[in-house]
């Protein structure tokens, strides 16, 4: 169930940057030149203008606010120095600004990467504030969740796309000269075949459809339960609250009440702005019930301030990010970012925004 968890909230990060989706023109695929990164701002190593004929590159996209990607940032590191002067890793920031709002986010990513040391042990490079790289990349991949992962070939071309937790496997085969590159376009084209449509409609707000498509892709696909599970919740709480309540109930009755299940759902209630009264009402139920069980920490009371605040409760809403900041300021877990976050927020609630 872990696993899944994580899968869960890797889908959370996709949410709160902003589901990708392509305009319908051009999608890109395995087998493909690889975009250009020439517009990025290298923060650490050499940079890399051009992708090399005869190298292999492993392009990591991550966020410094991403959970998921700071605790992949290991991974990325032993793979650097395994495979080193075999395979060019390098740690792509992106969608900072979407959670910053206007402003240079440069400093913040700057500070994050000195603060890491030796533990990010591969180049690291940031996206502008135009989003040029992660759009030719991310959004023409049809990929929403970071930390995404793809692999250049010796020939310039997109090899591979996934997690990067998968990456290894992929590579070795690469290495050996045994990597069907023709059949991993076939595969990840029939994949992309069932869930395309649910990324069209989701950014169209066309949630009843989404909600249909999503389930159509688990029928076909069961394994894609888990990582659409975000964004079902979201299409379902807006246009099937009744049936969203059940498919949440499952949820938390699978994972055993676990902390990260109750997490994912508050997500939703802290970030969409638009739901219903009946479904904020519902959220805050799920509130009480992780804060019965004892689940609850200064990340939970921060997203709490935000249901409240989404659902017309500014006065509690101003209470709990007072919460949330006194409790982080306790919690030698709170990193300096998750401070930053909440103090901007309750900063925000302070002003009656």
């Amino acid at each position: 169930m872990r696993s899944i968890l994580r899968t869960v909230l890797i889908s959370c990060c996709a949410a709160l940057a902003g589901r990708a989706g392509t305009d319908g023109a051009a999608y890109l695929k395995i087998g493909d030149p690889a975009p250009a990164i020439a517009s990025a701002t290298w923060i650490k190593g050499t940079p890399v203008k051009a992708f090399e004929k005869g190298k292999l590159y492993a392009v990591e996209f991550w966020a410094t606010w991403c959970a998921p990607c700071k605790e992949n940032i290991p991974h990325l590191t032993e793979l650097a120095r395994a495979y080193k002067g075999k395979v060019t890793v390098i740690g792509m920031d992106i969608w900072e600004a979407q959670k910053a709002g206007s402003g240079d986010t440069l400093p913040k990513v700057k500070a994050f990467v000195k603060a890491q040391g030796p533990k990010m042990g591969y180049r690291v490079a940031a996206d502008g504030s135009d989003g040029r790289i992660a759009d030719a990349w991310m959004k023409a991949a049809g990929e929403g969740g970071i930390p995404c992962a793809f692999l250049v070939d010796r020939e310039g071309r997109v090899a591979w796309i996934g997690h990067p937790s998968e990456l290894e496997a992929t590579l070795k085969e690469v290495l050996a000269g045994t990597y069907d590159v023709a059949g991993a376009r076939t595969r990840r084209e029939t994949e992309l075949e069932i869930t395309r449509p649910i990324g069209v409609a989701m950014a169209a707000r066309k949630y009843a459809e989404a909600a249909k498509a999503i389930e159509a892709a688990v029928e076909k696909r069961p394994k894609l339960k888990y990582s659409l599970a975000y964004q079902h919740l979201v299409a379902l709480y807006h246009a099937d609250l009744e049936r969203g309540i059940q498919v949440s109930k499952a949820i938390l009755e699978e994972s055993n009440h676990e902390q990260g299940a109750y997490h994912m759902m508050q997500a939703i209630f802290a970030v969409e702005t638009d739901l219903s009264p009946e479904a904020y009402a519902f959220g805050k139920s799920l509130a009480k019930d992780l804060e019965a069980r004892g689940l609850g920490n200064f990340m939970f009371t921060a997203m709490k301030a935000e249901l409240y605040a989404n659902s017309g409760d500014r006065k509690e809403a101003l209470r709990f990010a007072e919460e949330a900041v006194a409790a982080a300021e306790k919690d030698p877990h709170a990193t300096p970012a998750n401070l930053a976050l909440i103090r901007k927020n309750l900063a925000k609630h302070r002003e009656g925004r």
